[in-house]
């Protein structure tokens, strides 16, 4: 399948659904640092200014679309957007599985080859 035949139902699900995954990333952390008695504001903070910036980078996305044809054939603004929720679903698996809730293995694992995948930049 090729990026040009993913789209959103609406054009509105490009910002509100990598924001949808932050929130649960946000809430997932706190979860696990409650339950791991690891708050550490420092870490806290800088994951909410990482998610200021991935919101900043799906909106100059979205603006590109509409400026740049090339950029609205290319898909960047979904590119973008399914790239942050898929780093925002791996997270929450991650804190989840911090927090002691029962994640599969096979999920496990195949959420870290992704990651791994896209860290050696594949």
């Amino acid at each position: 399948m090729e990026l040009s035949q993913i789209t959103y139902t609406q054009p509105y699900w490009i910002i509100l659904l990598p924001l949808i995954g932050a929130a649960s990333d946000i809430i997932t952390g706190w979860i696990q640092a409650s339950v791991n008695s690891s708050w550490d504001s420092t870490v806290m903070r800088k994951g909410l200014y990482r998610k200021a910036g991935e919101l900043l980078v799906v909106i100059l996305g979205c603006v590109a679309e509409y400026a740049v044809p090339m950029a609205h054939d290319a898909h960047v603004a979904t590119f973008l957007s399914l790239y942050i929720v898929l780093m925002e679903v791996i997270s929450v698996v991650e804190n989840l599985d911090r927090a002691g809730i029962a994640i599969p293995a096979v999920l496990k694992d195949r959420l870290q080859k992704t990651k791994d995948k896209i860290d050696d930049g594949e």
